[in-house]
């Protein structure tokens, strides 16, 4: 059976189970396809509309998207920078100052006032109450502790490696002297015996990560066995302890033959040590664990990191021979080489005699850095040095230079007081109180000069202090504004008043009290013939919707010592404020919003013209099998073309766009640059004068704004008429408004449902229509299948009886034939 579809013909065929024809020799396919063919048709008329009225759908939120789009942009958002109602927008915000004393002034802002203003003078600034340390608060020396040159032993296991393999997961263990533990604290490591050694390889596996929230420690379990007496000897055990089935082994290190192993030759599957349930050990017992070194071999080599002002490098230790090189009298001072070769790097790191590095302490057993002047040769007190880093043998706790990372020739703000580099600091573990505005803040023994910072500056005492590291001293200042504020030290004795000195520096604890000042500003507002003084705590304020900001005192008269009186200065030249609005930004924005307008209207327009052609119908997926993708999207085009031809929706929506302007301002927008074109196939298409439009914002920025926002004035006639950017968003909610109830929504939102509103998508008309034949179809589908069930049974009697005649046909004359 077949049908013609526009200029394609196709076959309504489908698929029927079972066979027949095997008797009668009717093609049984083809008859019920001709029998069910009016059910068949129904369908496919139903899923064509469907398709059309999808289609439409389509072709409708396309104009409705615009729409939302356009609104959002120039008549609904407010967080649009292009908004026609934002008085951002149309304000004043293009503002300067004018007259001889304009550079003690500036503002900022929008406000129509602006021009009614003048500020006459600033007697004075506004001051936050602020206190400064006297003098440098650090002992402005960064020196080492004593260094003991002596030999010391080491442990041989440090540094070295073992490789071991979970399954698939490989990880290769270093074992480093620390280990930073669960409370984030740095755990010293130990390798000097046989139980030292699993204990540190056990918490070292359990840093390694195997995945699933598991370690190699969950896996991997490491002991120590048959240590004599005195914990010598003794053999290390690796014991494979996961149910899992994987395999477990160690594939290589070089601290292996240290713990009594055989380290794999490769490390594939037969090399590789297997680690067992029953655990594997050693052959032999460890050994060489430690060895002694000299305080040269200790450091040589090794790095130190210094900052200089901001500039940091890093520089090496001599090899061990430079440090055991003999002077001319034969004899080998080891710290003196250390020095000189220390002073000989900083010279090239930072420039000559900026840097000198000395032997000091009572037994030339300490390093000293101290910054220079290299022009006088004397200490230079700007400059700031910092030991930033370096190698673990050298710098930190166990370090052989006995120097804390981070020491500087300032505080050192992350070591606590007593050792942070500031002097006479003498703290025990009860603590001390001081007081900051009559506020008590304990200050322990564990504080360093940051946590002691931040219990002043989070307490109630209103101040914030902050440590300047270039001037080496502390600051405090008031965290309310103007003469509110006030720091005050009064009340500390005894204790209180030496830990406040030793800390804050010295006459910290009798300074007077710190007190704030307000600006004092007069302005004067046009037509007045009185001056306004104003208080306000900050040298910014709010004034009439501008933000003024005075930067210089200027305009008072001063008496015969040079002292501000409070009398203005009637020869002092004002300062005037000038505001004019931001024109480039406003016709950029009506410029866009009049073409993005017109595309609306064209669309629209095209839409509800384009006559439909009737011989294109929708695909059937039996059609679309004989086509090329290219042959249906062509086809396709033309099938959704006209699909609003005259749409009522689409009529009255093109009739609002196309009177968009109210009659009382057409003239006045006209004159403003902005008019209605002439051609009435434009459809009411905006004509944009920039020229004409500039001209009246510079003119008249106010009566241009009133021309787009005017929410509705009555004019001479009794007419009511509406700004173009309130005629806008009225059309614009008409038709595209997404919030609110379905009640409330845009025609066309509800027509057809747009993205913008997620709700509208499944509550809109179309949808509804949609779902309807959504139903039909199947039901139609479920008749079909019926039909189809009834046939197939009507032609398997007939083929059972055909057959069942053929065998009585066959049977008689066979008798006959025997006659």
């Amino acid at each position: 059976m077949s049908t013609t579809i526009g200029s394609l013909s196709t076959s309504t065929t489908s698929n029927i189970r079972g066979y027949g024809g095997l008797a009668s020799g009717l093609d049984r396919d083809s008859l019920i396809e001709g029998m069910t063919y009016g059910t068949t048709s129904k369908i496919t008329a139903q899923q064509q509309k469907k398709q059309q009225l999808e289609w439409k759908q389509t072709a409708v939120r396309s104009i409705t998207d615009m729409m939302v789009k356009f609104a959002n942009k120039y008549t609904s958002s407010w967080g649009s920078s292009t908004n026609l109602f934002s008085s951002v927008l149309w304000g004043r915000s293009n503002i300067t100052t004018t007259g001889a004393n304009s550079k003690f002034v500036s503002v900022s802002g929008t406000a129509s006032s602006s021009n009614s203003i003048q500020i006459m003078g600033v007697k004075q600034l506004a001051k936050q109450a602020q206190y400064s340390s006297q003098a440098g608060v650090s002992t402005k020396a960064l020196e080492t502790g004593s260094i003991d040159t002596s030999d010391t032993t080491v442990e041989n296991l440090v540094g070295k490696k073992i490789s071991v393999q979970y399954g698939n997961t490989s990880a290769s263990i270093i074992l480093s002297s620390t280990i930073k533990n669960e409370d984030g604290e740095i755990e010293k490591l130990s390798y000097n015996s046989a139980e030292e050694i699993a204990k540190s390889i056990n918490k070292l596996l359990a840093k390694e990560e195997l995945g699933s929230g598991k370690t190699f420690a969950d896996v991997i379990k490491v002991s120590a066995e048959g240590m004599d007496a005195d914990g010598k000897g003794g053999k290390i055990t690796f014991t494979n302890t996961d149910n899992d089935g994987n395999k477990c082994q160690i594939t290589g290190g070089n601290a292996l033959s240290y713990l009594g192993f055989k380290e794999p030759e490769s490390s594939d599957d037969e090399a590789a040590i297997k680690i067992t349930k029953d655990g594997v050990t050693g052959d032999n017992q460890v050994n060489d664990l430690e060895r002694q070194v000299s305080f040269a071999e200790k450091i040589a080599g090794k790095e130190l990191t210094f900052n200089y002002n901001g500039k940091a490098v890093s520089i090496k230790v001599p090899s061990q021979a430079e440090l055991n090189k003999a002077d001319e009298s034969g004899n080998v001072n080891v710290l003196e080489n250390l020095r000189s070769s220390l002073q000989t790097e900083l010279n090239k790191a930072f420039g000559r005699d900026r840097i000198e590095v000395k032997l000091t302490g009572d037994n030339n057993d300490k390093l000293s850095f101290k910054t220079m002047d290299p022009t006088t040769g004397s200490e230079d007190p700007t400059s700031t040095l910092t030991l930033t880093t370096g190698s673990a043998d050298l710098v930190g706790k166990n370090g052989a230079l006995n120097i804390a990372y981070g020491e500087s020739n300032r505080l050192n703000l992350n070591e606590v007081l007593a050792e942070s580099g500031l002097s006479g600091i003498n703290l025990d573990a009860r603590g001390t109180t001081i007081k900051i505005n009559g506020v008590d803040i304990e200050v322990t023994n564990k504080d360093t000069v940051y946590t002691l910072m931040d219990k002043i500056n989070d307490s109630d005492a209103g101040v914030k202090v902050s440590y300047q590291q270039a001037a080496d001293k502390f600051v405090f200042t008031a965290t309310d504004e103007g003469a509110s504020g006030r720091i005050d030290f009064s009340g500390n004795t005894g204790d209180s008043a030496n830990l406040l000195d030793a800390i804050f520096g010295a006459g910290t604890s009798t300074a007077e009290v710190a007190k704030g000042q307000d600006a004092i500003v007069t302005v004067k507002y046009a037509g007045s013939d009185e001056a306004v003084t104003l208080k306000r705590g900050s040298n910014s304020f709010e004034l009439d919707g501008l933000t003024i900001s005075v930067k210089g005192e200027f305009g008072y008269l001063k008496d015969a010592d040079g002292n501000v009186t409070d009398e203005l200065d009637p020869t002092a030249e004002a300062v005037g404020i000038n505001a004019q609005v931001n024109t480039d930004s406003i016709v950029d924005a009506v410029k866009t919003m009049v073409e993005e307008y017109n595309a609306i209207i064209e669309l629209v327009n095209k839409e509800l013209t384009t006559k439909p052609d009737r011989d294109y119908t929708p695909l059937t997926s039996e059609q679309k099998k004989e086509l090329s993708e290219d042959e249906i999207k062509l086809y396709e085009e033309k099938a959704k073309a006209g699909l609003l031809f005259g749409d009522s929706d689409l009529r009255t929506l093109s009739t609002d766009l196309r009177f968009i302007i109210s009659a009382g301002y057409s003239q006045a927008l006209e004159n403003a640059g902005i008019s209605t074109s002439s051609s009435y196939s434009d459809g009411g298409k905006l004509v944009f004068d920039e020229s004409k439009f500039r001209a009246a914002l510079e003119s008249d920025p106010e009566a241009v704004e009133k021309l787009f926002t005017d929410k509705g004035s009555v004019d001479e006639r009794g007419n009511t008429n509406y700004g173009l950017a309130t005629t806008l968003q009225n059309v614009m909610d008409k038709y595209a408004k997404t919030m609110g109830s379905w009640e409330t929504k845009g025609i066309l939102v509800r027509k057809a449902g747009t993205e913008s509103s997620a709700l509208s998508l499944t509550e809109n008309f179309m949808y509804k229509e949609i779902a309807e034949i959504d139903k039909i179809i199947t039901k139609l589908q479920a008749r079909l299948e019926s039909e189809r069930d009834r046939y197939i049974k009507q032609f398997t009697s007939l083929e059972t009886l055909i057959s069942q005649m053929n065998s009585q046909s066959n049977y008689l004359s066979q008798i006959g034939g025997s006659y």
